[in-house]
């Protein structure tokens, strides 16, 4: 039986309208069930460990070394955002059912996971022109002054993505109905069409643009650069590079879909066993975006690279070790 919606948009698997084919909706079921087992036993194991790892390498560098370059905070706190974006994507781990809470907390996880939304794209709009912007004379000052105010600049991008969550959480159209059980999904099912506009429009829309303005402006300073500067400075953030296609990939799907239930809702048609199982399937691939954002840090970021050569290099003197150790006792028991 349907809970209470009040888009008049319902999940075809909660629903099983007479309307609708009953093998097309198990036949999505087992679909979503078995990339979500995929998703689960592969990315969030593989993405929360990498991250884990990323933290230590990087706060130990730091502590031993007494500072932290500025590639290393930005990068710091996207890991931070994409393993709490990981740990939000637990929440779709009852698929192909879906939780059943109050409006009230539907709303209070979706708000709290539109912060690290919005935050890790605003961090690499902000990695990405800290990138470009010291070839460019009328960028230099900006970046100077960002570079030397860190954790201020970080302070407000954050403040700046909660401040579009809260717009995005008062657009839900829940508030009359706090108390109401609904099926319950990061981006609620049960959201006015506003709300899923301005997640595509704040989210990846405007995003998109200032990042396709500031790879042009990239390309442009590749075309004029008379020196190596340039490129190195290119190639030393690479990663930066791979975070953007990796991120736009991942969201773009899943925006696409947005978009298609927001048309849903304003042409008041029904959502298809097929358009959930794509639904589903590009909420699981978002979530892998940060995993595989994590795993680019790690293989190439350099000092991410040298602490896992470290940290492999330590293993295996510890294993000598152990090996030298059992042969002596060997010998000395044969003797």
């Amino acid at each position: 039986m349907a809970l209470q919606n009040k888009t008049g948009l319902y999940y075809p698997s909660q629903t099983l309208d007479p309307e609708i084919d009953i093998e097309e909706v198990i036949f999505s079921q087992n679909i979503i069930s078995r990339v979500l087992h995929g998703y689960i036993g592969i990315m969030v194991p593989l993405g929360i460990l990498i991250g884990i790892t990323i933290l230590a390498i990087i706060i130990r560098k730091r502590i031993c070394h007494q500072n932290m370059e500025n590639m290393d905070f930005y990068l710091l706190s996207m890991a931070v955002t994409d393993l709490t974006i990981i740990l939000y994507s637990l929440t779709a781990i009852t698929r192909p059912s879906y939780m059943e809470i109050t409006n009230l907390a539907c709303g209070a996880i979706s708000s709290l996971f539109n912060v690290s939304y919005f935050t890790s794209q605003n961090l690499l709009l902000l990695m990405f022109l800290t990138m470009i912007a010291p070839n460019s004379s009328t960028l230099r000052s900006l970046t100077a002054m960002v570079n030397h105010n860190r954790l201020a600049t970080l302070s407000v991008t954050v403040l700046f993505s909660v401040l579009l969550s809260l717009l995005a959480t008062s657009l839900l159209g829940t508030h009359k109905d706090l108390h109401t059980t609904t099926f319950c999904q990061l981006d609620p099912l049960n959201a006015k069409p506003e709300y899923d506009l301005v997640k595509f429009t704040a989210g990846f829309c405007f995003p998109t643009l200032l990042t396709l303005l500031f790879f042009l402006l990239l390309v442009y300073q590749l075309r004029q650069a008379e020196d190596s500067t340039v490129k190195e400075n290119v190639q030393a953030q690479k990663v930066t590079l791979l975070h953007v296609v990796v991120m736009f990939a991942s969201r773009l799907f899943y925006n696409v879909m947005l978009i298609r239930r927001t048309s849903l809702k304003l042409c008041v048609l029904s959502m298809s066993p097929i358009e959930e199982l794509l639904f589903n399937t590009a909420e699981l691939v978002l979530f892998s975006g940060s995993s595989l954002n994590l795993l680019f840090t790690l293989t190439l970021h350099g000092p991410c690279r040298l602490g896992i050569w470290k940290g492999l290099h330590f293993l295996k003197k510890l294993c000598c070790k152990s090996q030298t150790y059992d042969g002596v006792e060997m010998l000395s028991s044969a003797k």
